[in-house]
């Protein structure tokens, strides 16, 4: 099983509003041997269309579109591989990404590319050290002054947040939302990183205590 997973042809979808970032990424993909297909897109749309049209295995984008990638994949079982550039790396821009794998652009290379995708097609997270650091250090630290910390959820993980006080688990969240196991995945994690919580426990807590939820 974990053979074929990892020799099958993947069908890849870029999407990169900057066309030079895309372009290069479209031929270095075009070079990986387990790529059958690659398409690239500069547009929201246009992404939206090809993803929903087609069985896409991973959805390629960079630090700049990443709002868009939940909502383009949550009902799907694509991956999403989050593209990040110096800046977002060390910053907050990816705090409450749902993605399956990051890497930075300045350090990319086409074996990098592709051991990152065989690595989510294997269930796995690719995450450069300096990324792991800065989610762990998001996830652990308190704000200054003891505040809370604020958290701004889409429509869809306020769903699931609802979901989780109830106690439902993955598999019964995206019955419930009539998604993929994978997509009620990425959005539990989306919500726990969102509030800085450890554990799904610790986001439903957190949610109460920001008044984002009800105790009762």
């Amino acid at each position: 099983m974990t053979e074929n997973i990892v020799t099958c042809r993947l069908n890849v979808v870029i999407y990169a509003k900057n066309v030079v970032v895309g372009r290069g990424l479209e031929a270095v993909l075009r070079m990986l041997p387990r790529v059958e297909e690659v398409r690239y897109c500069t547009t929201r749309w246009g992404a939206d269309e090809v993803v929903a049209a087609d069985e896409v295995d991973v959805l390629v984008v960079t630090g700049a579109e990443v709002a868009d990638a939940a909502e383009l994949t949550a009902a799907r079982r694509t991956k999403v591989l989050l593209l990040l550039d110096e800046v977002e790396a060390s910053g907050s821009a990816f705090g409450g990404t749902a993605a399956d794998g990051f890497l930075i652009q300045q350090d990319l290379t086409a074996h990098d590319l592709g051991e990152a995708i065989d690595r989510m097609m294997l269930g796995e997270m690719p995450m450069p050290a300096r990324v792991g650091r800065e989610l762990l250090a998001r996830v652990g630290s308190p704000l200054p002054g003891g505040a809370a910390r604020p958290a701004v959820l889409t429509p869809r993980e306020n769903e699931t947040l609802a979901l989780l006080a109830e106690g439902l688990s993955n598999k019964q969240i995206a019955r419930r939302l009539s998604i993929s196991d994978h997509g009620a995945k990425r959005l539990v994690t989306s919500v726990m990183l969102k509030l800085g919580a450890p554990n799904r426990t610790a986001a439903v807590v957190i949610a109460i205590k920001q008044g984002m939820i009800s105790a009762a």
